[in-house]
């Protein structure tokens, strides 16, 4: 039943006038059998239709309370616990069934994947040089880490890694996840927000994946300036940002991200080198997820005399 201010909706007008794809669909008629009037809230929400703070609340309650995905992010959108449910496609929400199938969230997943295959090769190019100390800084549970170490280095004494992330759950369930692929004894993890973390040892490899996606230009090039010190001479960088393409290619799935709190600033290729440069990072190379929705940034740490703090 829709509302005065909000007429009752057509999905299929929606669905045809964007040119969305199918999920969007699903996920639109099985909130309408569920409850019309939110169903048209949400259509006309996207359509840039004022709503009252009432409805916007609604709209909000209705996310929180149809979707363990929604609900976690607006608890902590900075949670790992968040991008762990795009790893595992189990869902019993449509709205969480949703994220599974739209580009958006099979994005997050593919990311994971391809920064897996190209953190071994930097681990093998590091390795020509001794041992290997990598730093997941702001990693959440560090997935990405022990995959990598569980699949390739279970009987390798010359690679470790440190762990560093504030939320306390995450860094439990690493632990966990470590212990089960058989390299709890490879990797270290730290309950701290690694913008503080001061370690003895100089890391060969640092990975910020997820971490810089929602900070201007400016802040991530003083995060990175930040943690350089933490890196060994020629030691290597790795970070992550969502793309405009995931704007372009798929923007109803990040207009519901909006609906839960999880707000991206989009940056291009040139954008992260221009962090590089001012960070005082040499750049190397750049890959994406499979989608085009996520750049992956590859640099060394600048040793020129300008920049050796």
């Amino acid at each position: 039943m829709a509302t005065d201010d909000h007429k009752s909706q057509s999905v299929e007008g929606f669905i045809e006038k964007f040119n969305f794809d199918p999920c969007v669909s699903e996920l639109l008629k099985s909130i309408e059998s569920d409850n019309e009037r939110i169903k048209d809230l949400i259509i006309s929400k996207y359509l840039q239709m004022p709503l009252s703070s009432r409805e916007e609340e609604d709209v909000l309650e209705y996310f929180i309370n149809n979707s363990v995905f929604s609900a976690a992010t607006l608890a902590n959108p900075a949670t790992s616990v968040v991008t762990e449910f795009l790893y595992d496609p189990k869902a019993a929400y449509p709205i969480d069934k949703y994220f599974f199938k739209s580009k958006g969230g099979k994005a997050i997943h593919s990311r994971l994947i391809r920064v897996e295959e190209n953190l071994h090769l930097l681990i093998e190019e590091h390795l020509k040089n001794g041992k290997v100390l990598i730093g997941n800084l702001g990693g959440g549970l560090g997935r990405d880490v022990v995959d990598v170490f569980s699949k390739y280095y279970r009987d390798n004494n010359n690679v470790a890694a440190i762990n560093v992330d504030k939320d306390k759950n995450a860094t439990k369930r690493g632990k966990r996840i470590a212990e089960a692929g058989g390299v709890s004894n490879k990797i270290k993890f730290i309950e701290d927000s690694f913008t503080r973390y001061k370690s003895k040892e100089k890391f060969d490899i640092i990975i910020l994946v997820g971490v810089l996606c929602s900070l201007p230009v400016e802040t991530c090039a003083l995060i990175l300036k930040g943690i350089k010190p933490l890196l060994a001479k020629n030691g290597s960088i790795m970070i992550s940002n969502a793309t405009p393409r995931m704007l372009d290619d798929d923007p109803f799935t990040y207009f519901i991200m909006n609906i839960m709190g999880w707000r991206l600033i989009f940056k291009d290729e040139e954008l992260l080198k221009d962090i590089f440069d001012k960070a005082g990072f040499k750049w190397q190379r750049v890959f994406t997820d499979d989608y085009g929705f996520h750049n992956m940034a590859i640099g060394i740490k600048n040793n020129s005399f300008f920049n050796r703090f």
